[in-house]
């Protein structure tokens, strides 16, 4: 007879606390409802207690028994739900907003520096405890945790380490908030890990007093150091920067073209300290205490000493405190006599780190950690391999079933991971990457051997086995650059399945409610409740529907159907333009794509993030001219299907930067489409364009595409870099708009009093760098516009800006000042 399975007690708290966390960030509680909820939760949880104790001094049977039942349970889950209401409202209170491009403040610190892991990354970084602080004549004994980074081409001094008393010059900038729509905060990140902010270091200002005020500096800080200036001097810069991300927790050295080829590949565990690293780590040991031949409670002790020292050593993030918690509750068991199922223990870790830090449960690697550990354990009724059982086999024939059973539980296992995570991958990244479930089989074993080789490598050079060293040195690299390689190739075998729209959170609890489910049906078998072949049922449709139920808006909805407001928003991309416009049937437009360098590419990390958030169809583009600020962004945005063909000026026809946007776009039946002449076309049902070449001869900034746009009745004019000369040509062809992209990002040599004369815009968007070198805009022609009326919003001020448009006016609303407000269309703008 089946019946229903059951959650076990830490798992059902936990579900119950997550319920509440929930619910409140979704109808936000006050944080001075946070000490109510709590004395709340402890009330209801102590009458609960009562009721069950009520309940066994005076057993009863029949419908008064079952009342009593009823009304412990409901009294205990109502206190659950109620502890992760408290832990919203905590939240609430760390969710407060952050400033957008905040002011930045010269000061001198002084103080101890923690931690160098990160000082050969890109750019250089320590981690500092402020002692003291000067600012201007002021002076203050202060403690905070500051970041101390260099610019790009500055070399810190080598002599740091952790434990000096360091003093040094910079800008100190606090945490901030996010610039543009579909971004998360970076403030948060650094909340999280209790950092104060950034100070950015002036290279000739940084000194170490020979008699320090005070000396410090925890050996574990100073173990990293020592293991990172090993890897940097013994490794070459790539395998090195894996080495420390892999072993140390710190991936600031490792390229973003390597980290966006593991997330294409399904393997951006592999980067960071996880569960497989923890897992991978507590083998090692639990072998060296079987060669050593220590008794097995000895053996134990070591094995968990060694695992907690060394989670201790990378930082202790979310997802190797759970692993760690993991083993050590199943180990413990063991010793103890006492069976501690997975289950039980994911669930009690879950439930210790969710209430000793409530912040830690947005953290998205420990969403992903958890969230693939709970499709590992769903998938485990179908790690059996299918076919008929073996009998009377030979040698042979039992060595190849035993092999193809272990690579049938390997790919069940990376499946289940992959299907348990893949809804919030869709949401973080914009993919899903379907290749991981095979590529995780060949890159898995690599990065086992590659460890196994670093630790050797660690031991050697501890031991000053210098032969030792150079040949695990040597392993080490081999096997480095074999992983690199092996998953560059997986990820470009197959493209991740890219998702138009954000996955809604609906889609998420459900997928997350199906694999506990499914998890808790395998675990019942154990016990009689359920049939091996009714949890392989369960299994299966579980892994089923959390693959699919976190996409099906993106399957099942046309964003083209649907009702909109016309809006503009013009994307903080730093010095550079991007500018996306929405019309109100779904259709849409991208002018510009930003710029793109070794370390960031604006289509990937700014605009892809901000259509996904928005929910439009795929744009139609308009590329102004050839300047790496203007289309470096198109071609991550081509490859990845986000954009449709590109109107453009035709000039630098076989220029290099083609390449790669043309292949993106070839792939998917676009092209370039270079306008030589006055263009109309139509976006939408209510929109047209009008394409306006520059000169034919001269300048690249004077040939740019301008677009001009009429929406709502009103028009909009995107002039990409134009100078003197090409407002010049462009100006008999033009009469006055209502919003206006400033010309070469308000330059001193653009915008012409002429120019301004005869747009008169009501609102100029200027999108330009925060102090960027050009000095750009220009404060003259700033006042130029002013002295006609003119609304002036900067991006390097007000982070993205948006504008909703209408007949009247617009509502504005930017990432500064989220609070729309109203502007009406001056009389004479018609």
């Amino acid at each position: 007879e089946w019946r229903p399975p059951l959650l076990p007690a830490p798992v059902a708290l936990w579900s119950l606390v997550v319920a509440g966390h929930l619910a409140a960030s979704h109808a936000p509680l006050p944080s001075r409802l946070e000490e109510p909820a709590r004395a709340g939760a402890l009330a209801i949880g102590g009458a609960s207690l009562l009721a069950g104790s009520w309940r066994e001094r005076r057993p009863g049977f029949g419908r008064r028994a079952s009342i009593r039942e009823g009304l412990e349970a409901l009294t205990g889950a109502l206190a659950a739900a109620l502890a992760g209401a408290a832990l919203g409202a905590e939240a609430d209170r760390a969710a407060w907003p952050l400033p957008v491009h905040p002011r930045e403040t010269a000061i001198v610190v002084e103080g101890i520096v923690l931690d160098t892991a990160s000082i050969d990354a890109t750019p250089p970084a320590v981690l500092f405890h402020a002692r003291r602080v000067r600012v201007g004549e002021t002076e203050r004994v202060v403690s905070a945790r500051l970041t101390l980074r260099w610019h790009d081409d500055a070399v810190p001094p080598r002599w740091i380490v952790p434990g000096l008393w360091l003093r040094a010059e910079g800008r100190y900038r606090p945490p901030e908030d996010a610039r543009n729509p579909g971004q998360s905060a970076p403030g948060r990140w650094l909340e999280r890990l209790g950092i104060a902010g950034t100070v950015a270091v002036d290279p000739l200002s940084v000194g170490a007093p020979p008699d320090p005020p005070e000396r410090g500096g925890s050996p574990g800080a100073i173990l990293r150091d020592r293991i990172a200036r090993l890897f940097a001097s013994e490794l070459s810069p790539p395998v090195g920067a894996l080495a420390r991300g892999m072993l140390l927790g710190d991936r600031s050295g490792i390229s973003p073209a390597i980290q966006s080829a593991f997330r294409d590949g399904g393997t951006i565990h592999i980067l960071s300290i996880s569960g497989l690293h923890v897992c991978i780590l507590a083998g090692f040991l639990a072998l060296a205490g079987t060669i050593a031949r220590l008794p097995l409670r000895a053996s134990a002790v070591v094995e968990l000493a060694g695992l907690w020292a060394y989670v201790t050593l990378v930082g202790a993030p979310a997802c190797a405190i759970r692993s760690a918690l993991l083993w050590t509750a199943v180990r413990s068991g063991r010793l103890l006599g006492t069976v501690v199922r997975p289950f039980t223990a994911w669930g009690l870790a879950g439930l210790l780190i969710h209430l000793a830090e409530p912040s830690t449960a947005l953290d998205p690697g420990f969403q992903l950690s958890f969230l693939a550990v709970l499709g590992l354990g769903a998938s485990g009724a179908l790690s059996r391999p299918p076919g008929p059982s073996r009998s009377r086999a030979g040698p042979l024939a039992e060595r190849v079933h035993a092999a193809c059973r272990g690579t049938w539980s390997l790919f069940v296992q990376s499946a289940g991971a992959c299907v348990g995570t893949a809804g919030l991958s869709s949401r973080l990244f914009g993919s899903i990457p379907v290749v991981g479930l095979l590529l995780n089989l060949a890159v898995i074993p690599i990065c086992t051997l590659f460890m196994a080789e670093t630790a050797l490598l660690l031991a050697a050079a501890a031991a000053g086995l210098d032969p030792v060293r150079e040949a695990a040195a040597g392993a080490a690299e081999a096997s480095g650059l074999l992983l690199l390689a092996v998953n560059a190739w997986g990820a470009r075998l197959l493209d991740p399945w890219i998702t138009r729209e954000v996955a809604p959170a609906w889609g998420l609890a459900v997928a997350a409610l199906t694999l506990l489910i499914a998890w808790a049906t395998i675990e019942s078998v154990r016990g009689g409740r359920v049939a091996r072949r009714t949890a392989a049922l369960w299994a299966l449709g579980a892994l089923s529907i959390s693959a699919f139920a976190p996409v099906l808006p993106d399957v099942a909805s046309s964003p083209s159907t649907l009702p909109r407001s016309a809006v503009v928003v013009s994307l903080d991309i730093g010095q550079g333009d991007a500018t996306w416009i929405g019309f109100e049937d779904g259709a849409s437009l991208l002018c510009d794509a930003g710029p793109r360098d070794e370390r960031r590419d604006m289509g990937a990390r700014v605009i892809e993030p901000a259509l996904r958030e928005e929910g439009f169809a795929p744009p139609a583009a308009v590329l102004s001219h050839a300047h790496l600020d203007h289309f470096g962004g198109f071609e991550w945005l081509a490859r990845r299907g986000w954009i449709r063909d590109v109107w453009e000026n035709g000039s630098d026809p076989d220029g290099h930067w083609r390449e790669g946007i043309a292949a993106g776009l070839r792939e998917r039946g676009r092209a370039f489409r270079p306008v030589r002449r006055d263009t109309t076309a139509l976006l939408g049902r209510n929109a047209r364009m009008r394409l306006l070449p520059g000169p034919a001869h001269g300048a690249e900034n004077d040939r740019s595409l301008a677009a001009h746009i009429e929406i709502e009745g009103r028009t909009i004019l995107l002039s990409g870099d134009l100078e003197a000369a090409g407002e010049e040509a462009l100006l008999p062809r033009l009469g006055r708009c209502d919003v206006l992209k400033a010309p070469h990002h308000g330059s001193r040599t653009s915008s012409a009093p002429e120019w301004i004369e005869r747009i008169r815009p009501s609102i100029l968007l200027v999108s330009c760098g925060e102090r960027n070198r050009f000095g750009h805009p220009d404060a003259a022609v700033m006042g130029r516009y002013r002295r006609v009326g003119t609304e002036i919003l900067r991006t390097d001020r007000e982070g993205a800006i948006r504008l909703t448009i209408t007949r009247a006016g617009a509502w504005i609303s930017t990432r500064a000042h989220p609070a729309p407000r109203w502007l009406g269309w001056r009389d004479d703008s018609r």
